[in-house]
């Protein structure tokens, strides 16, 4: 079985996505770490999945070296979803093209240290961009610097908000993590 750690910190949609795709997919989540009390934890407890609360205010210097140890050695990949501390490099070399990210735009474009939630598809918009999307990616040093894995784009339409652009987004993110993941699993047992 594939095995899936996941770092969350908000209301959980991605995490669900994943959850909810487990059959289909062909992996497992063994464990959530999430940074705060947030939706993820509930959506955990309703699906029997266990996880750990790390509040980095806690930990402070030893935050990542505390969720590091945290993660089971048998996992094989760990997905970001609406994870918001910065993983530190040691972190990203420890887990080279093991860590994985969703992020609301069409990378390079718009991302980046502070290119995160509504922020990014109020600059699609401001921009007057034809297409807005979503990337999964690998993590790496580089804030939304990694290799992308997948992309999907979506003409914007003038007539929606930022906030509404952002959701038709989100659900496309959802399916393109799990079509990722299912890739990923699939490299994984063709080497």
């Amino acid at each position: 079985m594939y095995l899936i750690t996941v770092l969350a910190s908000g209301g959980g949609g991605n995490f669900q996505a994943l959850i909810d795709n487990q059959a289909r997919g062909g992996y497992k989540v063994n464990l959530l770490i999430v940074d705060r009390g947030c939706g993820s934890v509930q959506r955990a407890v309703e699906n029997k999945i266990t996880y750990k609360l790390l509040d980095k205010s806690f930990y402070k210097d030893d935050y990542f070296t505390v969720i590091n140890q945290a993660i089971p050695p048998d996992t094989d990949l760990i997905v970001l979803a609406g994870f918001m501390p910065i993983i530190p490099d040691w972190m990203c070399k420890e887990w080279h093209m093991k860590i994985i990210n969703t992020h609301p735009s069409l990378l390079p474009k718009y991302g980046g240290k502070g290119m995160y939630g509504v922020k990014v598809q109020e600059a699609v918009m401001k921009n007057n961009e034809e297409y807005a999307g979503c990337t999964v990616h690998y993590v790496n040093e580089y804030i939304d610097g990694g290799d992308p894995i997948l992309q999907k784009s979506i003409r914007v339409d003038y007539g929606e908000t930022p906030w509404q652009l952002g959701g038709r987004i989100f659900r496309e993110e959802n399916r393109l993590l799990v079509e990722a993941i299912i890739i990923l699993k699939e490299r994984a047992h063709n080497v």
